[in-house]
């Protein structure tokens, strides 16, 4: 089964709840949470697009479905997470669907496939704002741990409410977060790229502090390219590698 493994269900809930632009925290009350073989999905064949609903069943594998009503101004929609959970609470997502039931006329019905979002997944990652983050969350949580992405969403969140959301990340003033959460070649690369984009000395940071989460260091450094740009560089400390050879 392809998708997205979320560290938790409520990882997952919190990803789907900002891309879909519910701004207030929505009060998710289960209304439906079973495991169903695919050949007896009736209500999801009725509420899915037939490609959706074609791919998610080919297999006749079995499968948790969950609903959820969703407050909205706009009307009553019902929210469908199709995915397993394991033992450990890891939830793995293969899709989630909205659909207008107020509607009387041409429903508005919406699949997102998981799957889509996984080629995304990426050595090196730059965040700027907290659209940035929230794009990029499905990805981002797959690999840093909670401490970690709190913290991340933090930073944008003062660098948005400072010089703006709508900003331009290159022209315009404030900077952003480069957030390396593996050790290889790739992640490598970019950060030489980086320094050298910007101008970088590496013992010319502002600050340099350690991140312990989950038992693991990560190492978040802070350079300023002037007065009003900063990047804040967070990889593993065991990244000795990302430094060029002496």
């Amino acid at each position: 089964m392809t998708g997205i493994c979320f560290q938790s269900w409520e990882r997952f809930l919190n990803y789907a709840q900002k891309k879909e632009g519910i701004v207030t925290k929505a009060n998710y009350n289960s209304i439906n949470a079973e495991c169903l073989k695919a050949n007896v999905w009736e209500h999801l064949q009725k509420t899915l697009p037939t490609s959706d609903y074609d791919e998610l069943t080919k297999n006749k594998n079995k499968i948790g479905i969950r609903s959820f009503c969703i407050p909205e101004k706009t009307g009553q929609l019902i929210f469908y997470a199709v995915g397993k959970e394991d033992k450990t609470g890891v939830y793995l997502c293969v899709g989630y669907g909205i659909v207008d039931e107020t509607a009387t006329k041409d429903r508005k019905i919406r699949f997102i496939r998981m799957k889509d979002e996984l080629s995304r997944r990426s050595a090196f990652y730059c965040i700027g704002t907290e659209r940035d983050y929230w794009e990029n969350y499905a990805v981002l949580q797959m690999d840093l741990p909670e401490p970690l992405l709190e913290y991340l969403l933090s930073q944008v969140t003062i660098l948005d409410n400072v010089y703006g959301a709508e900003r331009n990340m290159e022209s315009d003033s404030g900077g952003f977060c480069a957030v390396m959460p593996k050790v290889n070649e790739v992640a490598k690369e970019a950060y030489q790229k980086m320094l050298k984009k910007y101008h970088i000395q590496e013992s010319k940071y502002e600050c340099r502090d350690i991140i312990t989460a989950d038992g693991i260091d990560w190492i978040k450094t802070l350079y300023l390219t002037n007065n009003d740009y900063g990047i804040l560089i967070i990889y593993l400390k065991e990244a000795k590698a990302f430094k060029k050879s002496e």
